[in-house]
């Protein structure tokens, strides 16, 4: 990290997540002691998780997110919140990419979101079109792919056939992406690990530098 202080870190972060969450009155947390028992729950795993000392350990927090009936879409929003926040505190990409694994982890323990009920035997309701959707999974879910596309095990670009991601694919990630830089460096970082994996004799310094080096760092 590139703070000094990752418990004031930890603190303030949360501390911003937690205020947006509550505002949210779609996760139904308000401000009582639902809200009081993520909060704690929420800065034990973040220090874990931003110390690259300690394995990452989360059963009692999918726990609590059960307790809390949090579901994958209104835990992507959760963790949204609180990478936005942690990247203002320019605490690093490799501890963004950390945060995010946890968040990946716990997310796949969590319940899907339930379909609309239907009325008095009214008509199915219609299925959301994968192309209208803007979140961050949806972009890369497009029947039709963009160019500029990793190939994997080369991980050379489809597009241009340089290494991935290429400076067009830079560009138009950061288009994609807009201001959610926290996202995008989870994003990258997960091609990093694969990356890895592939290309076993890439050193991992240039491959940081490759997947993640470009990345802005001005605060947001």
């Amino acid at each position: 990290m590139d703070s000094n202080d990752p418990d004031r870190v930890v603190r303030l972060a949360v501390g911003e997540a937690l205020a947006r969450v509550a505002d949210e009155d779609s996760l139904g947390l308000g401000e009582g002691d639902a809200l009081a028992s993520l909060g704690v729950a929420l800065r034990t795993v973040l220090r874990r998780a931003l110390d690259d000392r300690v394995p990452l350990a989360t059963p009692e927090f999918v726990d609590l997110c059960r307790d809390l009936r949090l579901n994958r879409d209104s835990f992507d929003l959760l963790g949204h919140y609180l990478l936005t926040a942690l990247l203002a505190h320019q605490v690093g990409p490799d501890a963004l990419v950390r945060v995010g694994a946890l968040l990946g982890t716990v997310r796949r323990y969590l319940p899907a979101p339930r379909p609309p009920a239907r009325r008095n035997g009214g008509p199915e309701p219609r299925r959301r079109d994968v192309r209208a959707d803007n979140s961050v999974v949806g972009r890369y879910r497009r029947s039709k792919l963009p160019e500029h596309l990793p190939s994997p095990p080369s991980w050379t670009c489809t597009g241009c056939g340089r290494e991935w991601p290429c400076a067009t694919k830079q560009s138009q990630l950061l288009a994609e992406f807009g201001g959610a830089r926290a996202a995008l460096a989870v994003y990258l970082g997960s091609c990093l690990v694969a990356a890895a994996q592939d290309l076993p004799t890439l050193p991992l310094p240039r491959a940081r530098l490759r997947f993640l080096g470009w990345l802005p760092r001005a605060r947001i």
